[in-house]
């Protein structure tokens, strides 16, 4: 089926084409509501990208991106983002301007911090930040009032750092690894 429209509803993006080549993409870039580029060695965010203003959703999984543009705020109809297995190290700014976000994956990078401007992200369900590096979650996450889930497995946390982020998402279930009993 041919997808037509803006904003499309999930029976209709179920049959929308899903292209697995950013040169194939790039020809028709309005016509392009999924792309999937998951384990494609990309070191880079494609600027191509930016121009699929149809995009709805977006995977870049398994690859060695580092830097994700600001400008990826401009996929205003992205509802699904996967970045997890990248080499990230900073949470992309960008995508708090995302605000029809329903599942952001932001998995396995190295990611330390979540900005502040993560309360955007008001329709946001679904939040994947297993085995990462952080250390500090916003007040603003408390905005995040339909976020169902939240994986943070495989990140070593203290109790009170756990009893912050269950303090700030009380209706969120959400995924802690065991405490480690280590000693040097």
């Amino acid at each position: 089926m041919v997808c037509f429209g803006q904003q499309l509803s999930k029976t209709e993006l179920d049959t929308c084409r899903t292209y697995t080549s950013i040169e194939v993409a790039r020809k028709q870039p309005k016509e392009v509501y999924i792309l999937d580029l998951t384990k494609t060695k990309l070191t880079h965010f494609p600027e191509e990208i930016l121009e699929m203003t149809n995009l709805h959703i977006l995977k870049l999984g398994k690859n060695k991106i580092i830097q994700v543009p600001d400008s990826i705020s401009k996929l205003v109809h992205l509802i699904h983002l996967d970045l997890s297995r990248n080499g990230l190290t900073e949470f992309p700014l960008g995508i708090t301007q995302l605000y029809q976000l329903e599942r952001l994956i932001l998995s396995e990078n190295q990611i330390e911090r979540i900005p502040f401007d993560i309360g955007n992200l008001k329709n946001l369900v679904y939040l994947d930040m297993w085995s990462n590096e952080l250390s500090y979650f916003p007040d603003s996450m408390r905005e995040l009032t339909q976020l169902k889930e939240f994986d943070l497995r495989v990140i070593q946390l203290s109790k009170a750092e756990k009893a912050q982020v269950v303090a700030l998402l009380p209706n969120t279930k959400i995924h802690f690894s065991q405490s480690c009993n280590c000693s040097p």
